[in-house]
């Protein structure tokens, strides 16, 4: 008997929807990882991205950069490979493959709660502001920070916390920054997990993170730091630093706060560590760079999202 309406199209199988998604997805990702490295690459401080890497590879690094050796020493072995090739080339492709990587993580990480369409969408909001944050000073780390995060939020979210130890012991060897996951780990599991197992597994985590930054600490040595460690009058003393970390998010610094109590309750839990760890940043970094602030965009990307798009939440959400 004919049909008389309208077929459905097939949502899995070869050449369906699902089919699509599992093959061009990582490569539209990789693509935008491969475009985030052009833009470092006409815009970072290549001139001194040489001697940058011998001063960490020979251990020669004022802090706290040479207690972040784990990209230097990848981009070393990168650069081994590739006989003829410069160091840069070896940043290049570790820092597009890593974005690259990043992007498909925090893809699947917006699908916790999100249409697969709107997860997309977040995703290049993500790759949107990755070279904003680009800026001119050799911080060769921030792929892998952020890697390394928005790894974290998705095994939070997704209750595969064995996953977190791992990611800290590896975050810690690139940058300190790792020190947030257990807070982050506290309030997400806060009210669920026993008083006591909490307690536990958020010390495991912290003491993860205090081994390998105090072996760092102890086999580089104390060092002195190559700009000053008060920068409290710099942030403050003029209205750009704070433009520049509005502009990070724009708009969705307000939808993040503005989520309803629906939202998913550890993100809205986490928002509020951005208070004291922007506190902090205020008086020991420059604010300027706001791409410390990037492990946040796990944070703010779906609460702005969950505000936004209320008809693409994942219906069991």
């Amino acid at each position: 008997m004919p049909s008389t309406g309208s077929a459905e199209r097939p949502t899995g199988g070869p050449g369906g929807p699902s089919s699509v998604r599992s093959i061009y997805l990582p490569l539209l990702y990789l693509g935008l990882g491969v475009a985030a490295a052009l833009v470092w690459q006409h815009t970072g401080a290549l001139a001194g991205l040489r001697s940058w890497h011998h001063e960490m590879i020979t251990g020669a690094a004022p802090a706290p950069n040479q207690y972040r050796p784990l990209t230097p020493w990848l981009a070393e072995i990168l650069w081994r490979l590739m006989p003829g090739a410069g160091v840069t080339t070896a940043y290049f492709l570790l820092r597009a493959v890593v974005t690259g990587a990043t992007l498909m993580v925090f893809h699947r990480y917006l699908r916790v709660w999100f249409s697969p369409a709107a997860a997309a969408a977040g995703t290049l909001c993500l790759a949107a502001i990755i070279p904003y944050t680009q800026q001119r000073v050799v911080q060769e780390s921030d792929p892998i920070n952020l890697l390394v995060f928005v790894a974290a939020f998705w095994a939070i979210a997704v209750r595969k916390d064995r996953l977190l130890l791992p990611l800290v012991l590896v975050g810690t060897l690139n940058r300190e920054a790792a020190a947030l996951i257990p807070a982050v780990y506290l309030v997400a599991r806060w009210g669920e997990l026993p008083a006591g197992r909490l307690a536990t597994r958020t010390a495991a985590l912290t003491a993860a993170w205090g081994i390998v930054y105090g072996g760092l600490l102890w086999g580089y040595g104390l060092r002195e730091y190559y700009c000053p460690t008060v920068m409290f009058f710099v942030n403050v003393g003029s209205w750009k630093p704070t433009a520049y970390l509005v502009v990070l998010f724009g708009v969705m610094w307000v939808l993040a706060f503005r989520a309803g109590g629906d939202a998913p309750r550890f993100l809205r839990r986490a928002l509020w560590l951005v208070i004291p760890y922007a506190a902090l940043h205020y008086v020991l970094a420059r604010v300027e760079e706001v791409r410390l602030f990037l492990p946040f965009a796990p944070v703010v990307i779906p609460l702005a999202w969950w505000t936004l798009f209320p008809e693409a939440r994942r219906r069991e959400t």
